[in-house]
Formats: C-alpha cells, sequence, structure tokens
C-alpha cells in the first residue's frame, strides 16, 4: 500500500506535547494549575453556601445547627424543612409523635406543713415590703452615717 510518497517521512504525525514550544507547553500548564486552584476553590465556596443555608434554615426550625451534618440533600430551604420534618417525625421529636407519660413519683413533702406555711410567710413579707423592726432600722442608719456625730447618734438610738 502506498502513502503517496510520504513513506520515508519520519516526521508526519508526531504531533506531541515535546513537539511545541517550551514556552507555550509551560504557559498551558500554568493556566491549568490556576484552572484547578480556582475550581477547588469554587467547590469550597459553594459547600460553605450550601453550610450556611441549610444552617440557617435548620435554625429557623430550632434544630442544633450539628444536625446539618447528617443532611446531603439540596440547600434549598423547602427540601431541608421535608427533612426535618421527616426526622423529627422519625425520631420523636415532630407533632406527629407522642410524648411517652412520665414515670409516676412519689413526692413527699420536704418540710413539716407548719414550717412550710412560716417559710411561705417569710416569703411574702419579704416580698410584700414588710417594715423594719427596731434593730434593722437602727442599723440602717448606722449604715447611712456620713460622719461622726451621725454615726454616734444611730448608735444611741440601737441601745
Amino acid at each position: 500500500m502506498s502513502n503517496w510518497g510520504n513513506e520515508d517521512d519520519s516526521n508526519l504525525d508526531t504531533n506531541n506535547a515535546n513537539s511545541g514550544p517550551k514556552a507555550l507547553r509551560d504557559a498551558y500548564e500554568a493556566q491549568k494549575q490556576k484552572t484547578q486552584e480556582l475550581e477547588s476553590a469554587l467547590a469550597s465556596v459553594q459547600t460553605q453556601l450550601r453550610s450556611q443555608a441549610v444552617n440557617a434554615t435548620l435554625s429557623e426550625l430550632g434544630i442544633p445547627t450539628t444536625a446539618a451534618e447528617q443532611y446531603t440533600g439540596e440547600a434549598d430551604p423547602t427540601k431541608v424543612r421535608e427533612w426535618a420534618t421527616t426526622m423529627q417525625t422519625i425520631f420523636g421529636g415532630g407533632s406527629g409523635a407522642v410524648a411517652p407519660a412520665p414515670n409516676p413519683v412519689d413526692v413527699t413533702p420536704a418540710l413539716d406543713p407548719s414550717v412550710q406555711a412560716q417559710y411561705e410567710n417569710l416569703n411574702n413579707a419579704g416580698q410584700q415590703g414588710s417594715p423594719l423592726g427596731n434593730a434593722e432600722a437602727a442599723l440602717g442608719r448606722i449604715n447611712d452615717a456620713t460622719d461622726l456625730a451621725g454615726l454616734m447618734a444611730a448608735w444611741q438610738q440601737l441601745k
């Protein structure tokens, strides 16, 4: 078979990477490296934006944002809400779940009823602003004294 006179030409069809100018090969490699860096940076930004969108939707629903690690779907808020509702229903946190009845506990009062009544009277007296006794009023005057004469007068009333 004939190659039309090109049988002896060994330089035909040898277009490999080494046949071009070195400057173009270097520029191509540099551009390829930049493209890879930009693609990885873009992927990182997209991951952060997806994470922020999912976290925002979960926090609106009152769900801890640590649950976002378990979500693998799209960052669409409606899909995140559907997923969260499904998970709440499955694990008992949603409106479809019924809370178990609490176990009955024997509650015995810690104080005697008479001591409890005295304690309640004491609390009510403090909240209602009961008047001070003589000793409390005198100690208040001692604390309010600004000079030696006022202090001596307050001590005299304390006796």
